[in-house]
């Protein structure tokens, strides 16, 4: 590869990585010393969150995480994980000529289907909730979606699944333990 190239590659990758770290540990990180909470459980959410997502927030309010904190903490850390699949899938789509060809033949595929080329995006809503992350992200890059409407889909689906856990979650603590 040229020198161009590579410094292209190194741009869209780092990229990729620095929202996912800027968005899924130093903003939580960064509020939680604000808030002046022990680093300790927001460590433990954020590991969480990058494991079982929206499940994690039960895992911190358990840690005595005020809800006001663990709320935006998980939906940071959940739009980190989307933007670094979306652009590590991104950046090798543009790397490789085979990615490339494959993505522009299932965008292409998925075309030919008035249906699903309008409304098929609105689908990531319930895959967020039913699935997750992990799916939604590779799904949006793959049928060639729209990033800014495909992560604000993805990112609506979440944040309705995380206030009714958080809902639940209070909601239990309170009915058990008061």
């Amino acid at each position: 590869m040229e020198r161009a190239a590579v410094m292209t590659v190194l741009r869209l990758a780092c990229g990729a990585l620095g929202w996912c770290v800027l968005l899924g540990l130093v903003l939580p990180l960064g509020a939680a010393y604000l808030l002046g909470l022990s680093p300790a459980p927001a460590l433990a959410l954020i590991a969480s969150a990058f494991l079982i997502e929206y499940g994690a927030i039960p895992i911190g309010i358990g840690l005595s995480l005020p809800p006001q904190y663990v709320l935006p903490a998980a939906i940071s850390i959940e739009a980190g994980i989307f933007l670094g699949i979306y652009g590590s899938l991104d950046t090798i789509g543009k790397v490789s000529g085979r990615v490339a060809g494959f993505l522009e033949k299932t965008k292409t595929i998925a075309g030919r289907s008035k249906m699903f080329d309008r409304y098929g995006m609105y689908g990531l809503f319930p895959c967020e909730i039913l699935i997750g992350v992990y799916l939604c992200a590779p799904a949006s890059r793959l049928f060639g979606w729209q990033r800014g409407r495909s992560f604000a889909i993805t990112m609506a689906g979440y944040c309705v699944a995380a206030v009714v856990t958080t809902l639940a979650t209070l909601g239990l603590i309170r009915y058990f333990f008061s």
